[in-house]
């Protein structure tokens, strides 16, 4: 977790504004004791067949996509942006050029407001994931469509993407009832309106959101009187959740945690890792989520599917032979209904762990 306001405010400006960063292909075992914003020497020790370079910063040699211009033995200044999700850094003389030397810092009251808010999370030691105490099943599907489905609703409607759905409600793409269903939706005072029939409960909420920021804002955090979000910009009761849609962009990964029916629990990763190339290629965003389970045929088993340009890869782990051995048998059922759904298979692996 994040807390300090100036790290923040130095990520998003290099990343707006900033030539490319340097990214580690994959993070060390150990997070070095490192500041962002501290400068670090990085020696080149050679180029690596795939266009990327194995470079010395400090103890740790590491693979890094340094600019095609780079030769071994040379001596260059990195400056240490974050580990979160991957090790990033930026050339220095990049960095001096976006911001001039004695650049003055100033933080707006936004920025700072969203510091305070990342710092209470941080003390009362909130869980940064989305779940529900209720199943989101009354009992183990038999379609697994219907499984996707009701997944797919339990993140969608954890509050991670309330503005976002608000956006779609006032574009007519999403109705007024699926809003007061999320978690900021259900401190909304318009639920207390239980009387009023559903035209104009549309119709009071769409002016409550076209009136003046504080109040837009209000009903977006929990719905505080206009009184209150003056002093109060978020709802009490929102601020978990609001930390958590704050790390989420951070760390593009949503974890969702609880039970998928009945004494059946689950862990559920979803995490973009954003795949920078060389300059001047195009910037893909690869997808991967993940699946813990602990089965009462199968026992533990951890599924991770990565989307890469269109094809899926699968690997699946279990925590014991015969269950390996079974998935295995099962794997041209499995490749054939991936054929059948339309959807390319890149691989499947099906390992015991």
């Amino acid at each position: 977790m994040i807390h300090n306001d100036i790290q923040n405010q130095l990520q998003l400006l290099i990343k707006t504004s900033a030539p490319p960063l340097i990214e580690v292909a994959q993070n060390a075992m150990e997070t070095p004791e490192w500041t962002p914003g501290q400068r670090l020497p990085a020696h080149v020790l050679a180029s690596l067949p795939n266009g990327r370079f194995e470079v010395r910063v400090g103890d740790q040699v590491l693979d890094l996509n340094l600019p095609r211009n780079t030769q071994a033995g040379d001596t260059l200044e990195l400056t240490y942006l974050s580990s979160s999700p991957r090790m990033t850094f930026a050339l220095t003389r990049d960095l001096a050029n976006t911001l001039p030397a004695n650049t003055p810092v100033s933080l707006s009251d936004t920025a700072k407001f969203i510091g305070s808010l990342l710092q209470k999370g941080g003390e009362a030691g909130q869980a940064a994931q989305a779940g529900k105490a209720a199943p989101v099943m009354t009992m183990p599907p038999s379609d697994t469509a219907v499984l996707a489905q009701s997944l797919r609703q339990a993140v969608s409607q954890s509050g991670l993407f309330y503005e976002s759905h608000q956006v779609q409600w006032l574009s007519g793409e999403r109705n007024i009832d699926s809003l007061l269903q999320e978690p900021q939706g259900r401190l909304s005072p318009l639920l207390d309106q239980a009387d009023a029939q559903k035209g104009g409960l549309a119709l009071d909420a769409r002016q409550i959101l076209s009136s003046k920021a504080a109040e837009a804002g209000a009903l977006a955090a929990g719905a505080l009187s206009a009184e209150a979000a003056k002093s109060e910009p978020v709802h009490p009761q929102s601020m978990q959740i609001v930390q958590q849609q704050l790390q989420t962009l951070d760390s593009r990964q949503i974890v969702w945690q609880g039970q998928v029916w009945p004494g059946q629990e689950m862990k559920w990763e979803i995490e973009e890792d954003a795949a920078r190339r060389q300059e001047g290629e195009q910037e893909t965003a690869h997808w991967h989520t993940r699946l813990n389970l602990q089965l009462p045929l199968l026992g533990g088993v951890s599924a991770k599917l990565a989307f890469v340009n269109g094809s899926i890869q699968i690997d699946i782990a279990a925590d014991n032979d015969a269950s390996v051995e079974r998935m295995r048998s099962a794997q041209a059922n499995l490749a054939e209904r991936y054929e059948a759904s339309g959807i390319s298979l890149a691989g499947v692996n099906i390992r015991h762990e």
